[in-house]
């Protein structure tokens, strides 16, 4: 071969490597909301959410900064507070549990209590994220709707009176986590 014809090979080699090494962005099964999804930089997560509060579409919730609310007005049937903050593994988005109560909530106020906002937010998340959620009955959490798609799984199911909780999980980070627990925890063999 010639240097010019293996320059060329070098070339296309060079391309094809650089395009499967561009950082693909996160996929459908990766989202969780607002932009945010699970994979997501730590510094991208605190970044994005000064743009969001620039925009007046989240503010800091109550608990300092390990809380972000976002208002819900007209989908639900009446005024819903969302709060949400990640847990990061990584410092990637590994998980972010997610609570809805509506403003209105005081323990007489039944109409507002989280067994009726469950029902409403399962179906906005049926909307969203797709019609297949399942039912599992829990032991101890009561009714539980849950989704896998891809690496996500959404849990949804009433927390107490005024909660409804959402956690969206990265299964692959789970199954990972759970692994090096199970092999930190192996017992040692000693013979003697």
């Amino acid at each position: 071969m010639n240097k010019q014809k293996i320059n060329q090979w070098l070339g296309i080699l060079f391309i094809i490597v650089s395009c499967n090494t561009i950082e693909k962005g996160p996929s459908e099964s990766d989202q969780i909301f607002f932009d945010f999804y699970l994979g997501m930089k730590q510094k991208d997560f605190f970044d994005h959410c000064t743009e969001l509060n620039k925009q007046e579409i989240i503010t800091q919730g109550p608990g300092g900064t390990t809380s972000v609310e976002h208002r819900i007005k007209d989908k639900f049937s009446s005024e819903v507070s969302v709060r949400f903050f990640p847990t990061f593994i990584d410092y990637k988005i590994f998980e972010m549990p997610v609570t809805y109560s509506f403003i209105a909530w005081a323990p007489w106020n039944r109409q507002f209590w989280a067994e009726n906002l469950l029902e409403e937010v399962l179906e906005d998340y049926k909307k969203v994220y797709g019609d297949d959620f399942k039912l599992l009955n829990h032991p101890t959490q009561g009714k539980v709707y849950y989704k896998i798609d891809g690496i996500r799984r959404i849990n949804l199911f009433v927390k107490d009176e005024q909660f409804v909780q959402a956690v969206f999980t990265d299964l692959k980070v789970e199954k990972r986590l759970k692994e090096e627990f199970e092999q930190n925890n192996k017992p040692e063999y000693n013979p003697n």
